[in-house]
């Protein structure tokens, strides 16, 4: 589970990056791995009788919250109208 919602979270942070989206990308990452993965990795860790797999298991909520909202956020912007930008002269004008 670890990899999947990793793995969609990384691919979905680099599309926003590659078309210059770099703030929500940081929101998100803040948010979900500070606001929601720690304290439940905390809680499940020490508070519960999963141990060390509850530390996992908040790592999972955290990636997993990271993963769905950036994907929504590159869905959302994909549904617009894309400009190619051109590089060819010096201005790098829009197309």
């Amino acid at each position: 589970m670890f990899q999947v919602f990793d793995g969609i979270q990384a691919v979905a942070a680099g599309v926003l990056r590659g078309i210059g989206d770099t703030r929500a990308p940081m929101a998100a990452m803040l948010a979900g791995y500070w606001l929601i993965g720690l304290p439940v990795s905390l809680y499940l860790g020490f508070r519960t009788a999963i141990g060390p797999t509850g530390l996992w298991w908040g790592f999972v909520a955290g990636l997993s919250s990271v993963a769905l909202f950036l994907s929504l956020r590159v869905s959302a912007l994909f549904r617009g109208e894309l400009r190619r930008f051109n590089v060819d002269d010096e201005r790098g004008t829009v197309a």
